[in-house]
């Protein structure tokens, strides 16, 4: 279906008509182009290889439209068109092979100028090589901003993430893999908002993602900078609730306690879940000599670990290989691990 322009309706409504008068009379010359290409991907993909021919101005470059300011040349079709006989023959044509999809006709600014292109179900449809959709959807947003008087991008937590993730998604495809990571931020970031905290293999891909998108984002100006910083500043906050929360549902709930005639001694939970995590996910030997260094520094060495796991035995738990011997001091404390754990708890 062809709809109403998005904007500069004086113009882009008498080129409309134009078109729709063509296609109401079939015109066999849209006809054949529609039939020659088969699908709206295909003709779109030929409009882009061919050539440009610049409006001059000169009235024996073909028919005009006057009702546009100034007057728009438009062929239909043309061997090299501009942006405006672009647009127009897309429309036209494709209202052949796909009847169901709205397209409306559009003109924003760009780096180069201004810009007329169609819209297929609202998404801008790429006919000239030069231009970016992220810079037509920018200009379309810059458009309907401009006309509502300049009201703010609201859009919900969900939305939010999302429309960073499309953003980010043109540049994305221009590097290896780089799809498949924007792919995976995106998951990342969505499982965050329902509360699963972020994995340490998901940084890089996510960091990814914020960072072509904070990019891109300079085309909507500082709303569009301001929502991607916003929103990455809301999933950090949400990615450390997440975090707290995971560590309170894999304690056990009554935290580990040591008494020692009148004292009582409760290490510091947080702590080491915090540790336990790093542990992990650096590799167990590391891990474990970052740990007894750390926890030395607590006034938890080697003698009380013995003793809690003692205790814990007679419960039928451990506290495994965290309560074994320390290397330090022996030529074991020179083992990569050892030197590895040592500097681990250094960083910590």
């Amino acid at each position: 279906m062809i709809a109403a322009p998005h904007n500069d309706r004086t113009c882009l409504d008498a080129i409309t008509a134009e078109v729709v008068d063509l296609v109401e009379s079939e015109d066999p010359m849209l006809v054949a182009i529609a039939d020659e290409h088969g699908s709206p991907e295909a003709l779109a993909m030929w409009i882009r290889s061919l050539p440009q021919l610049d409006d001059t101005g000169l009235p024996s470059d073909g028919p005009r439209v006057e009702a546009c300011r100034p007057p728009q040349r438009l062929r239909i079709p043309a061997e090299n068109p501009n942006c405006v006989e672009r647009a127009a023959v897309y429309v036209g044509a494709a209202e052949f092979l796909d009847p169901d999809a709205v397209r409306r006709l559009a003109t924003v600014e760009t780096a180069g100028g201004p810009h007329t292109f169609p819209t297929e179900d609202g998404e801008p449809v790429i006919l000239d090589p030069q231009q970016s959709r992220n810079a037509l959807r920018a200009g379309l947003f810059r458009s309907e901003r401009a006309r509502n008087g300049g009201s703010s991008l609201e859009l919900t937590p969900t939305e939010a993430v999302d429309w960073i993730a499309r953003l980010a998604a043109e540049p994305a495809a221009r590097c290896a893999g780089g799809i498949r990571r924007v792919r995976n931020g995106h998951r990342a970031l969505r499982a965050v908002l329902v509360g699963r905290p972020l994995c340490i293999a998901e940084v890089r891909d996510v960091g990814l993602l914020l960072a072509l998108a904070e990019r891109e984002a300079e085309l909507y100006g500082p709303a569009g900078r301001k929502l991607v910083k916003t929103t990455a500043l809301a999933v950090d906050r949400l990615d450390q609730l997440a975090a707290r929360r995971w560590i309170e549902r894999t304690e056990p709930r009554n935290a580990l306690e040591l008494r020692l005639g009148g004292m009582r001694m409760k290490p510091d939970t947080k702590l080491l879940g915090a540790l336990g995590r790093v542990g992990g996910r650096l590799g167990a030997e590391v891990g474990l000599e970052a740990l007894r260094l750390k926890l030395a520094t607590l006034g938890i060495g080697g003698p009380v670990l013995e003793a809690i796991d003692r205790e814990l035995k007679r419960e039928g738990l451990s506290l495994g290989p965290l309560a074994r011997p320390s290397p330090l001091g022996t030529l074991g404390s020179l083992t990569p691990q050892a030197l590895a754990g040592q500097w681990l708890a250094q960083k910590i």
